[in-house]
């Protein structure tokens, strides 16, 4: 199915109903979900190399950032200075 004038929907709203932020337009949204929905690793780099022809690299740069936000945070959940914030908020709280 391809991407771009038919899946600019989400519900009833359509891109002309809201003012989407460009990082979030359904049509990122449906693409980082048809990515992330693939079965193995040669179908995700085949979705990746389908989508990137269909919406543009620039596009496709949010949709991989949206598919790369729950490692990002992990990581930053790990580092020194999140751990340091965490034990400071818990002495002001307490």
């Amino acid at each position: 199915m391809p991407l771009g004038k038919r899946q600019q929907r989400l519900g009833d709203l359509t891109k002309n109903d809201i003012n989407f932020p460009k990082h979030l337009t359904p049509e990122i949204i449906h693409t980082a979900l048809f990515i992330h929905n693939a079965s193995d690793k040669i179908e995700t780099m085949n979705r990746v190399k389908y989508c990137t022809k269909q919406i543009g690299e620039q596009s496709m740069s949010y949709a991989m950032a949206l598919l790369v936000m729950p490692w990002l945070m992990e990581q930053g959940k790990d580092s020194t200075l999140y751990k340091d914030f965490i034990t400071s908020r818990k002495k002001t709280i307490n």
